[in-house]
Formats: C-alpha cells, structure tokens, sequence
C-alpha cells in the first residue's frame, strides 16, 4: 500500500484531459442489494481480459476491501491482482485537505456566537459536500490515461442520486456564481474600512475551485463513455427505489446500460438437484413473479440475473466465477445500452407556461395498441394492449396533473398542466389595545 498524498483540487482542475477517456462504469442500488459484489466481479472479469481496471468505493461505509479480503487505501490505488487496483475514497478526509480554509470560516462564524470548537467543527462540514470529491477524483482517475476502465461502487442510492445531482443543480444555472461573485468583491472592499468578519482570499480560492470542478464533473458524467447501473434485488423496496433512480438519472441527463437483478433464490435447473423446503419455495416463487415486473418496467434496458451462490463470493477467484455467472458471455465493460428512456421535454414557445411534456420510450407500442394512462400518486400507470408498466415522475410534475398524451413510433408524449396553487389563508394579526 503506497502512502503518497492524493491530488488537491487545484490539481484535479488544472490536470488536462487524457486523449482517450477511460470507460467509467457506475453502479448504484439500495443498500444491501450486493453493489460491491457485483462492482468487484466486474472489475475482476475486465481485468482477466487484460485491460487496466480500478475500482474505486466511495461508501462511507466501505466494504470494497473485505469483499476482495484486502487493506485498502484511501489516497492512492493499491493492486489487487494484475492490472487490477482499488481505491477506497475517505470523503471527510479529502473535504477538509481540499476545503479546509473554508471549514475554518464557518467554524470560527459559529464559535464567536458562543457555539464550542468541537461542535462548530461539525458544524463547519456542509452536508454533501464532502461526497463531490468522490466524483471528482473519479473524473481524476478516468481522464489521467493509467486505466482502461474506472469502476465506482457508490453507497445507498439516495446518497448516489444526491451525489449526482450535485454538479447540474449547483453549476446548472448562474445565480450562485454571480452571487459568489458579488461576496466576493464586497469582501475585498470592506477590507481597507477595517473589516476583519469576512472570509480570507483562499477562502474564495477554494470556492471557485470548488465550482469549477463542479463544472468539469457536470459535463463528465453527460460523456457517452460514461453510464450507470442498477443493482436490484427481486422485492418490492429495492424495485420501488430502482424505478425511481431510473427515472431520476434520465432526467439528469445520465445514462443507465443495464441492470443487474441480484440475490434470487433458485428455481428448475438454477437448483443444481438441491430440494428447497416450503418456506424457500415460497421465495422462489414470489421472486419470479418480481423478475417479470422488472423485465416489463425496465424494458428495453438489458437485464442481468445472479442467483443466490452457495457460498459467500470472496477473493478474486470466486468474483470471477460471479462475474462469469452475471454476464454470460457478454463483455461487461461495453456500453450496453445508450437510448434515453424518459425525459421532460424541452418547453415549446408555443406552450403555456404551466405545460409540460413527459416523453416515454416505449419500444413495444404497435399502431393499433390502446393506450391507458393514469396518475396514482407519483406513479404514472402505462396499459399499452395487454402490457403494463408504471414509471416514477419525476419531482417537476408533481403538481400536475395529466392533460392528454399520445403515441408517435416508439415515444409516448404525456401532456401535464400543473395545478393552480391555492391562496395561502389570511394571516391573523393580534390586535394591540391602546393605553
């Protein structure tokens, strides 16, 4: 294990982009739906093919290293085997190497207002910007030429889609630039007028690098060489949540491949000649009904099936026999699928401002199909001739509801008018009495 410094932000943002960018692979999933076995078996079946893998985990909760049985380190990647290494990524640690001018501010604001050193320290770390430098240092990685294929294994998938989202709602418009702007230059006058409250210049510094690899990771995640999976597991939640990431990622414009649908108890030949009681019949039979709901919603994503292993897959040797299990054959570091499924429609000029459009590909739709379609809470309920299929709206529809859709080829478009807001009650005032 080397213990060299990892790279700053000053040096992640001025680093230039390789030639060639190398294949990046995420894989998202609820948590305990065996991500980082699936991540590691791919990362094992890529480098048994001789390409230059490494595997990067920026879980809090890491357990890249007990899947692999190693130590693991968190500044630099460290071999596993050949032409694999890992990385596993301590976020607290990078925040405060790389934001630690801006940590001090805000601690010390909150300690002049009598809050004691240790709790403004906590205080001081701002809640999901320390998991940006996940990104950016995989952005890092993928563009400094050493690999041919970057694979992150991401926590939960609530704090994966937060992650995602942060370089689009943070650099996706101008207002927080310009506002930064603005703070800044009001910092520097105030200066030769005595004022010692604002931030110091590296203060800023830091800021606008921050931004700008922001900026840089934004665009990096938008590449085609870029696309995540889902790890599902055959039950209601882990669907329910996969459905939603699914939806989430197309509408920030990130691409999903494929999705592998992970721990199914075995049935027919998958027994291998070993007889299940009733109580794991049962599983059985409930998981193969699931494994036809999730074919139906996530068509036409290809569809990846592990079944439970008779034994825990741990080391390179039984990840490669996962891995061989998974993709049959199939090359897992090709881009497997590059169609976007669903997205809210740019707003036509001639539209009124409260309508929006909600485009689904729906590969199967044939000319003559009736089409039903229906809301049910934050669901949106598709019957196309004797198939149906729910999808997850995203947040921006919320508060609309549907107008009228219509199919044209493979897209269905759903036409939503957002709701008129209700007038907020009048306020009760107190009545002050005179004298």
């Amino acid at each position: 294990m080397t213990t060299l410094e990892s790279p700053t932000l000053s040096t992640l943002s001025t680093t230039a982009t390789a030639e060639k960018l190398a294949r990046v692979i995420i894989y998202s999933g609820k948590g305990g739906t065996g991500k980082t076995t699936v991540s590691a078996s791919t990362a094992v079946t890529l480098a048994a093919s001789g390409q230059r893998v490494l595997i990067i985990s920026s879980d809090p909760a890491h357990s890249l290293g007990d899947v692999f049985q190693l130590p693991l380190s968190r500044t630099e990647p460290t071999k596993i085997a050949e032409n694999l290494y890992g990385l596993e990524i301590d976020t607290i640690y990078e925040a405060k190497r790389n934001m630690a001018n801006f940590e001090k501010f805000v601690s010390g604001s909150y300690e002049k207002r009598g809050i004691s050193s240790s709790v403004a320290s906590e205080l001081s770390t701002q809640p999901g910007l320390d998991e940006i430098f996940s990104l950016v240092r995989l952005r890092y990685e993928a563009i400094s030429g050493q690999w041919d294929v970057v694979i992150l294994d991401t926590s939960p998938t609530g704090n994966t889609l937060r992650l995602l989202a942060y370089p689009e709602l943070i650099v996706g418009g101008s207002t927080g630039k310009k506002l930064f702007k603005v703070y800044k230059g009001m910092s520097s006058m105030m200066k030769p007028f005595g004022g010692t409250s604002g931030p110091d210049p590296e203060f800023f510094n830091e800021v606008n690098q921050l931004l700008e690899s922001m900026n840089q990771v934004s665009a990096f995640l938008a590449n085609s060489n870029v696309t995540m999976r889902l790890v599902i597991n055959p039950e209601k939640l882990s669907i329910l949540e996969s459905k939603r990431a699914y939806t989430f990622t197309h509408i920030y414009g990130l691409t999903i491949d494929a999705a592998i649908v992970n721990k199914i108890y075995p049935v027919g030949d998958e027994l291998n000649g070993c007889e299940l009681g009733s109580y794991f019949d049962y599983w059985s039979k409930l998981h193969t009904r699931y494994l036809d709901e999730i074919n139906t919603a996530f068509s036409p994503l290809p569809i990846f099936k592990l079944y439970l292993q008779p034994c825990e897959p741990l080391g390179v040797d039984a990840l490669r026999d996962v891995g061989a299990k998974v993709f049959v054959g199939t090359n897992p570091g090709e881009v497997l699928y590059s169609k976007k499924n669903m997205w809210v429609a740019e707003r036509d000029a001639r539209d009124p401002a409260d309508i929006q459009r909600f485009i689904v590909r729906i590969p199967f739709i044939e000319e003559n199909d009736h089409i039903e379609v229906q809301r049910v809470g934050t669901e949106l309920m598709l019957s196309i001739g004797r198939i149906s299929r729910s999808v997850s709206l995203p947040r921006i529809l919320y508060n609309a509801d549907i107008l009228e859709h219509h199919a044209e080829g493979e897209l269905l478009t759903v036409i939503f008018k957002e709701r008129q807001r209700e007038p907020e009650p009048p306020r009760l005032t107190r009545l002050r009495r005179n004298g």
